[in-house]
């Protein structure tokens, strides 16, 4: 008998912990980088947008408009460089659930890439994405650039900026 009581109160208190740790909320920076380029996750989203229209700019693209809503950042840009230039559609997500962006993001970027005529996509986050928008993208015309490789294209191509951490 005292076996059952035992059994069924360790049941009861896991159920009681369990129950506990999903209504803890989640931080806020849970998956935002923290790293040298956790700076960029502290701008404001114009700013982000700021950000990507100065980077692609030197990268020798030329912007043709830059839309932005709430966190979202779509930009279309030409590389006017005959025969190798292309167009390029960059959806920039600020704030993705909990850090990372999902394989619902990738797609939307294919599919607007593949409606507007761009030739190729790429979605840009400070945060990180899932191993589901990985496999989305392996094989699709569409570049995933996470917070360390969007902080070293902006250390590379706009140092200033990447020194002095602000837009």
């Amino acid at each position: 008998m005292a076996i059952l009581f035992i059994a069924l109160f360790g049941l009861a208190l896991g159920f009681v912990l369990i129950a506990f740790l999903a209504r803890s909320p989640v931080p806020a920076t849970a998956g935002m980088p923290t790293g040298e380029g956790s700076w960029i996750a502290r701008l404001r989203p114009d700013e982000f947008g700021k950000l990507l229209s100065l980077l692609f700019a030197e990268l020798k693209f030329e912007i043709e408009s830059s839309t932005q809503r709430g966190g979202d950042v779509d930009l279309f840009a030409v590389n006017p460089t005959p025969i190798t230039g292309a167009r390029l559609y960059v959806r920039g997500v600020f704030h993705p659930p909990l850090g990372m962006v999902g394989e619902e993001e990738v797609r939307i970027a294919l599919d607007t890439a593949r409606a507007e005529l761009a030739g190729k996509a790429v979605v840009v986050t400070p945060g990180g994405f899932t191993p589901e928008a990985r496999a989305t993208a392996q094989g699709s015309p569409v570049d995933l650039l996470d917070g360390a490789a969007l902080a070293a294209l902006v250390k590379k191509h706009l140092p200033q900026v990447a020194a002095e951490r602000r837009v």
